[in-house]
């Protein structure tokens, strides 16, 4: 691919189309963002063409059925691993109302050589893939080889949109929340996504993200991302990572009980031969790897 493009929880992007969402911004349904004073950025779709975790090429205004969706395997050279790599997923005809999961920032890794790690919950439309909503815990996610914490909404116009990313620590307690705003019963067309260190007490936050008319009907309890790793010692050194607390929510507002998640294994050929492997109950998943 070009030289200069960067790496986000949806592939590579240039980086004129991923924007940070300022505190007091608010992502408008047209793909506007709607500042404090009232006063709003126009639409500006993104004119360079992006790529897929597993290097195809997604040109600008590719319709969304026409890309792949991220449980599909991925085959990349090994032993390299570039993009989804474990899940815990969950499909319903009705819609969700919203999710929160807990987990723990995990250990740096043992050897950094610039290799990108993502760790969240999320929500996607099965049938109409145009975006997906997630709080977000990464390693080197911002070129920073440290531990930050964004919430994101991708990719409408061929822009990846996230919250002012915020540090945080080995060991400390992330809660991610997505969260539809709208009366229960309802299927809500705006959408808070917060990202929190409640050990630090901070917060970094998407208010009203649009879902650019999608149902929300395709859950993740907990997602394994990285890119450029091509050795166990290049993941979290602990070997895992435990979403915990899960709890999803129907049209109502109301927990739903026993949700029956699946467990995805290993999702692309080229990875290193680690200790992978994805467990879950009807409020946790751990992956491993």
């Amino acid at each position: 691919m070009p030289p200069g493009y960067v790496v986000t929880p949806f592939g590579y992007f240039h980086p004129s189309c991923v924007r940070t969402i300022a505190r007091s911004d608010v992502l408008l349904a047209d793909g506007r963002i709607k500042h404090a004073d009232g006063t709003s950025a126009p639409v500006r779709t993104c004119a360079y063409a992006r790529y897929m975790q597993n290097g195809r090429r997604i040109e600008p205004g590719m319709p969304p059925q026409a890309i792949a969706a991220p449980l599909d395997g991925r085959k990349t050279v090994p032993p390299e691993a570039d993009g989804w790599l474990e899940a815990s997923w969950y499909h319903d005809a009705a819609p969700f109302g919203g999710i929160s999961a807990d987990w723990l920032v995990p250990s740096a890794p043992t050897l950094d050589i610039g290799q990108v790690l993502y760790y969240f919950p999320g929500l996607e439309d099965y049938e109409n893939i145009v975006t997906i909503l997630q709080p977000v815990l990464g390693w080197n996610a911002f070129n920073d080889h440290g531990w930050t914490i964004a919430s994101w909404n991708c990719c409408r116009g061929g822009n990846a949109d996230h919250s002012v990313p915020e540090p945080t620590a080995t060991g400390n307690l992330i809660v991610g929340t997505i969260s539809g705003d709208c009366p229960a019963g309802h299927v809500c067309s705006t959408w808070d996504i917060v990202t929190f260190d409640k050990t630090r007490g901070r917060a970094s936050t998407l208010k009203r993200a649009s879902s650019y008319g999608q149902t929300f009907d395709w859950a993740f309890a907990g997602v394994v991302e990285v890119y450029g790793v091509g050795a166990c010692d290049q993941y979290s050194s602990n070997g895992f990572v435990d979403f915990t607390k899960v709890s999803l929510l129907n049209v109502d507002k109301k927990p739903m009980r026993k949700v029956r998640w699946a467990a995805s294994g290993l999702l692309q050929g080229g990875a290193p031969t680690c200790n992978y492997g994805v467990t879950v109950t009807p409020t946790s998943a751990s992956l491993t790897f």
